[in-house]
């Protein structure tokens, strides 16, 4: 189902961040390349899934304190379960990058944007190569374990 068109505007509410959240969830799950990923918590997992990824991104694009958690620690032990992939990281940042610039223009946006892109490139530096920092090895190992 096409979503209806929305004028582009500042990036300035909690309110936005849910808005932004849920397309680019829309668009992750529709997707078969990266979609299945999600099937562990989509149903009744998923509002709260939801629910923590509204904190993460108010947390990193308007500096608040919402969020509390080790999303690097999550994804090493998703990887563990359940391999991801150099395009699976791809697809995710270029749906981000998609939802952020259909819905939203300005410094806020451009924020989204350049974290989204850093986050990429640690998060799929840190869960599918072996060049990790002395303490981020220790708790790999004590995933396998």
């Amino acid at each position: 189902m096409q979503q209806p068109t929305i004028s582009l505007k500042p990036l300035k509410t909690r309110a936005d961040i849910e808005l932004l959240v849920n397309r680019f969830y829309d668009k992750l799950l529709a997707d078969e390349r990266i979609g299945y990923m999600f099937a562990h918590i989509v149903g009744s997992h998923w509002q709260k899934h939801l629910e923590k990824m509204y904190r993460f991104w108010e947390s990193n694009i308007f500096d608040s304190d919402s969020y509390q958690g080790n999303p690097m620690l999550q994804h090493i032990k998703l990887h563990k379960r359940q391999a991801m992939s150099t395009e699976m990281f791809n697809l995710w940042l270029a749906y981000w990058q998609q939802t952020v610039t259909e819905l939203f223009v300005g410094e806020k946006a451009e924020k989204a944007l350049f974290r989204a892109a850093t986050i990429k490139d640690l998060m799929q530096q840190r869960v599918l190569t072996d060049e990790l920092p002395h303490f981020m090895q220790r708790i790999r190992s004590n995933i396998n374990q």
